[in-house]
Parts: structure tokens; sequence; C-alpha cells
């Protein structure tokens, strides 16, 4: 329930829930290793203590050199799994230790914080079972004296503060995240890609619906793709007006509009979402509060903007993200605040998925990997998809393709194997995962 603030004040700008971009973020604040470790760490509900990295490797010593015959077999053991990754690819649970606490590692967990939005209270309930040899059992072993789980894992057990933005999103990343999780080598293998992914599904889709937040729960926004191997053109009109374009005209709204979203809110409640404020209760005392917040607010930032006091709450509300938007246009002194904003949005949540195409211009992308691993997530426990419901399940998710994208994408899957054609028809064309 949306919970408002009981004095409303001007403040300066500022957002802690719902988006993990911080306005003094610049290019490579994100570390994935780290925030992966984070991500971990929420996934199963453990945790571990800070600093323990060398303890674990001493205590890996001492054990195998009480079991092996030859102890400075230790020293070829060391170099196999502490030198490099070796050691990560082993369990995911071992990730925990990339979520250490480091200087400068405060966006990453910002970052995972995003995906703790996600999970809700959601967790894996085990780690997935790998076919480990004697030495990697070992290991593992050694590695679950050290963690803790339940009330002893600290914040990672406790409820999440801020209720879900995206709910279709939410369910669909729950329902992913279980398949990939259940297949522990291509966990493994492709997690930060999923994440990445999910990264982006997230900042896409929370911008394309911030506009519409009066009309409740957000659905799934259309953002077409091109395959990294097709030519862009300026005839594409999906991909030309519902794809990059559609994007980047939206960011500059996501500071102002979630910044005046928590600006209206009791602190010590759940942060709730922007379309959630349609719940509040249209009284008089409600009404005076918000019309002299925006009065108050629009003095205090010396806005040009002309407003008429509001006759229902969700016309209040609007004139505060008017407002608050108003204070970033071109010619006001926070604008280049905003600008730096929207440019730390799409390089480092974005840039992963965009790519410019000389005379047409950026575009959205998707290379091969993320098809395939996006593919294999859709479909999921199934054993196949028709096409046409394969291409359903991606627009769920917030990726859409025009008929030309599709018939490269039949070509793609028809090049490494995947396809049945039970006719010429689209229809009788299955799809099957490849894993």
């Amino acid at each position: 329930m949306f919970k408002l603030k009981t004095e409303l004040k001007p403040q300066n700008n500022k957002l802690t829930s719902f988006f993990p971009i911080n306005t003094k973020d610049r290019k490579g604040i994100f570390d994935w290793d780290i925030v992966l470790g984070h991500f971990v760490k929420y996934a199963y509900r453990k945790s571990i203590a800070s600093d323990q990295f060398e303890q674990f490797k001493l205590k890996c010593k001492e054990n195998f050199e009480s079991k092996l015959d030859e102890p400075q077999f230790w020293q070829h053991l060391e170099s196999m799994y502490f030198s490099g990754d070796e050691l990560y690819k082993i369990s995911p649970e071992l990730l925990l230790f990339k979520a250490q606490d480091i200087k400068g590692s405060s966006a990453n967990k910002r970052l995972g914080d995003l995906f703790l939005n996600l999970l809700q209270e959601h967790h894996l309930q085990e780690s997935p079972s790998l076919s480990l040899n004697f030495l990697e059992k070992e290991l593992v072993e050694t590695f679950n004296s050290f963690t803790f789980s339940g009330s002893k894992a600290g914040t990672v057990s406790k409820a999440p503060t801020e209720t879900p933005y995206l709910p279709f999103l939410r369910d669909l990343f729950v329902q992913d995240l279980d398949f990939i999780a259940s297949k522990p080598k291509y966990f493994i293998e492709n997690i930060i890609d999923f994440l990445k992914l999910y990264t982006f599904l997230y900042t896409a889709q929370i911008t394309l619906n911030l506009s519409e937040w009066k009309a409740g729960p957000p659905s799934a926004k259309p953002c077409y793709f091109i395959l990294d191997t097709e030519k862009a053109s300026d005839e594409r009109s999906y991909v030309k007006s519902y794809g990059y374009r559609q994007l980047a005209n939206s960011f500059d709204k996501v500071f102002p509009y979630l910044a005046m979203n928590e600006s209206l809110q009791d602190p010590s409640a759940v942060k709730q979402p922007l379309w959630a404020v349609t719940g509040l209760e249209s009284t008089q005392t409600v009404l005076e509060a918000l019309n002299t917040y925006a009065a108050e607010f629009k003095d205090e930032r010396q806005l040009p903007l002309e407003i008429n006091d509001a006759q229902e709450v969700e016309d209040a509300i609007e004139n505060l993200l008017l407002l608050s938007h108003a204070q970033f246009k071109r010619g006001e002194s926070r604008h280049e605040v905003n600008v730096h904003y929207c440019k730390a949005i799409e390089s480092e949540l974005c840039g992963h998925f965009v790519q410019s195409r000389g005379r047409s211009g950026r575009v959205l992308v998707l290379n091969q990997d993320y098809i395939l691993l996006l593919t294999n997530i859709v479909i999921g426990n199934r054993e196949r998809l028709r096409l046409h419901e394969l291409l359903v399940e991606f627009e769920a998710r917030g990726l859409s393709f025009d008929k030309q994208t599709q018939k490269v994408l039949v070509s793609f899957y028809e090049r490494i194997g995947n396809v049945e054609r039970m006719s010429d028809s689209g229809d009788a064309v299955y799809v099957r995962k490849t894993v």
C-alpha cells in the first residue's frame, strides 16, 4: 500500500529505490563478477563473512595435506583452482567470494539489489549438483563450512524493501532462473549473460512503462531488435520507431519520475511503484498536501511551468511529475545532471544490446549467444515450441522481431540444427532447445 510521507517538502533529488544508477555514475561503474556475487548471495540466501578467501584457501591446504601422500601436491592444486577462475566453475555458491565488501562496491550492490527486487521472497532451494571429482568435492565441503544461511545470513534473509515494479517480468525472471539453475554447468557458464539480459529487460520495461503509471500494473512493451548478422535500414519502420529510439527518448524520465515517487513515500515503509499511487484515497487532506507540495516545489526550483490545483489525486501526482521533469529541461541548472544520468543508463545497463549501424544510427541488437540463451530459457522444461509460440514468449519479455528478422532467426536455427519442419507453413516450424 502506498503510504504518503507525513510532511511533503522540496528536497534534494534522491533515488535509492527501483533503479541501480546513481547521478554520479559514469562508464565502467559495475564489476559484473562482484554483481554476480551479490546475486548468488540473494538467490541462495547464503552469505560468507568478509575477507574469508585466504582463510578458506588455508583450510583447503590443511585438509589436502592431511589426506594426500605427497603434501607438495598442494602446489599443483593451488595452481589449478586458485590462480584463475576454475574454482568458481565447481559450484555456483563459490561465487559468494565475489560479493566480498571491497572498496567501491556500493554500485555493484545497487545492481545486485535490482535482482533482489525481482527475486522478492523467492530463492533457489539448493545448489545444482555437478558431477565433481574427489578434489572438487573436498573443496565444496570445505567451502560449506564457511557459509551461513537463514537468520544468520543477516540482510540476505530479510524481506525486500521494495514491491516489484514490474510484476510480469518478476514472474518470468523467477521462472527462467529456476530453469537455468536446474542445469548446473549451463548455469555457471551463462549466469552473467542471463543477468545482463534481465538487467536490460528491466531497464527497458521500466522506462517504457513510466508514463503509463495511471494504467496500473505494467505490461510488456515491445522493443524491436535485429540480429547482429543483419543489416539495418531506415525502411524497417518497427526497428526504427520501436527499437533504440523509443528507449532513448524516454530515458530522461527515469530519474525525475522515480525520484519524485520516492520523495512522496514514508521512508520507513516498503517502497511502492509509481503506478501504486493510484491506490491513494482522494481525500481533501491528501489533495491539499499534494497541491501544496507542487506549489512549493515549483517556487523552490523557480520553474516557469504553469500548473493548477488538482481536484483528483492522479492529477496532483501528474503535476508533480511534470515539475520534477521540468527541473532538468535544457536551460535549467540541473539539465546536465540528467544528461549524464541518461548516458549512464545506456552505457551501463543497455550497452550490451546497442550498436551503431552507420546511416541507420543506433539499433537494438542480439548476438547469437543471447539468442541461444533466450531460446533455451523460453522453451524451459518443454522439449520444443512452435516458432509462433516462441516469438510470443519473446514478446512477453519485451523482445520483438519484425518479419525480416524472423526469417533470419529461422535460418540461424536451421544452421545450428534445432529446427523441425513439418511442412513449409510457418506454423509447422518447431524449435528445440540446445541444453
